[in-house]
């Protein structure tokens, strides 16, 4: 399963306006819950912030990964954003994050949710990749540049 295949145009913010992190995935999470139809109350952003305090989901090169399990989720539903300033993220390489994946999957899945994270976590080692996808102006077209990156790097892994 593919990244773009979890969003949809309404799910991306390129313009994220959190300056920490808390307020980052917290951005974030409305964000997914709006473009989504979805409300929690709450569940999704208590279980990714738990997720986060186990360890950071800053993997380095200006990205976060920031994900978790719901009982409020019957699918796996993904949510992006940009940070123009970038944000301070306790991320690997010490380094600010700028591009945001949060990634949010029901209870019962396993290894879809760790087959997309992968997927992510390959793609996003291009820096051409991470350049398109930071430099996108709206969701629109953050999703297509996603798309094409996926083609180009991804076309085998889809399954």
């Amino acid at each position: 399963m593919l990244l773009s295949e979890l969003l949809n145009a309404a799910a991306i913010n390129t313009r994220l306006k959190a300056t920490g992190k808390r307020e980052a995935v917290a951005e974030l999470v409305a964000q997914l819950e709006s473009a989504h139809g979805l409300d929690s109350q709450g569940e999704i952003l208590d279980r990714v912030l738990r997720r986060e305090a186990m360890m950071s989901t800053g993997i380095g090169n200006g990205v976060a990964i920031p994900h978790g399990k719901a009982r409020a989720v019957d699918r796996m539903l993904a949510a992006c954003g940009v940070s123009q300033a970038g944000i301070e993220f306790d991320a690997v390489d010490a380094e600010p994050a700028y591009l945001f994946i949060l990634l949010v999957s029901p209870e019962s899945v396993g290894t879809p949710h760790v087959k997309v994270l992968a997927n992510v976590s390959r793609l996003l080692k291009e820096e051409s990749v991470r350049r398109g996808l930071r430099e996108a102006e709206a969701g629109a077209p953050f999703l297509a540049a996603l798309k094409a990156a996926e083609t180009k790097y991804l076309a085998t892994a889809a399954s």
